[in-house]
């Protein structure tokens, strides 16, 4: 079953002379309970389409449906940010509470929601980031990872089906992206949330189950990580990288070192290059 799906979609800003296409008839479904991950150099479209399934852009041409609901229906807008929660980039921009559960409980307060039922929600979202310690803190006093992870558990108490992430790694340090990441893979695969993000780091795109390729706002590709990451040659023309642990693969092949698996982590990288290190101990004494 598909939870996003779009026909034809289109949207261009307005500029004193002209316009700026910056999506250009997008036919783009995705899959209730998948991961997928969005990329793609500045101004290819990606964050303008992330913003179209929580209808905080409306289409200049085509449509968008998410749950169902076609996002410029303004009477089922409630609904449908209930249905797709949205983080950001910067966390910092979405914490509201100067008490990290109070935060959580923010959203839920908006709805009206039972005082019993909104305690066990916030309880079950902080609990599902790995932040029900931290619940009594005040959030300025976190870490941006940890910021980050409170934003997240405040869209998750809303009980989406849905959650797009506009790179929420791109201002945190290593361990921050670590923390987060390892949220979102959680969401995914242990309840079920479909996720939709968009990012900058390949890594972390190769953690998907889908990658799409944005470019002037057309999709270049649409493929399983392994798939879309042995176009390195393209990707690079397109402004892209690829995974580290891919790139050195790729650097192998060209020596003439015989890795036939497409690698996206550095496990698989050392295992691949393990099983081959005769022949590349041999190779590189040439």
């Amino acid at each position: 079953m598909n939870i996003i799906e779009t026909k034809e979609l289109s949207f261009s800003y307005k500029r004193e002379n002209d316009e700026k296409v910056v999506l250009d008839g997008l036919n783009i479904d995705i899959k209730e309970g998948s991961f997928t991950a969005i990329i793609g150099h500045n101004g290819s479209g990606k964050s303008t389409f992330a913003k179209h399934i929580n209808a905080i852009l409306l289409p200049c041409g085509g449509s968008i449906t998410v749950c169902g609901i076609d996002t410029s229906d303004e009477k089922k807008l409630y609904e449908l940010r209930k249905s797709a929660g949205m983080v950001f980039q910067n966390p910092d921009n979405q914490i509201v509470a100067t008490i990290v559960e109070e935060d959580v409980a923010f959203g839920l307060e908006n709805l009206a929601i039972d005082r019993e039922e909104m305690h066990r929600r916030v309880e079950a979202a902080l609990k599902a980031v790995n932040m029900y310690e931290h619940r009594k803190r005040a959030p300025h006093l976190l870490s941006g990872g940890q910021k980050q992870r409170v934003a997240i558990a405040g869209i998750l108490a809303m009980q989406p089906r849905c959650i797009v992430l506009d790179e929420p790694t791109a201002m945190l340090d290593p361990q921050g992206r670590r923390e987060v990441m390892d949220t979102i893979l959680s969401l995914n695969r242990e309840n079920n949330i479909t996720i939709v993000l968009i990012t900058h780091y390949m890594d972390e795109a190769a953690k998907a189950d889908r990658v799409i390729v944005l470019d002037k706002g057309k999709v270049r590709f649409d493929a399983p990580p392994r798939e879309v990451f042995r176009e390195e040659e393209k990707l690079r023309d397109l402004g892209l990288s690829v995974p580290d642990s891919t790139a050195l693969v790729h650097a192998l092949r060209k020596k003439g070192i015989n890795i036939e698996k497409e690698t996206l982590t550095p496990k698989e990288c050392a295992e691949e290059i393990l099983s081959v290190t005769v022949d590349i101990r041999t190779r590189l004494k040439r």
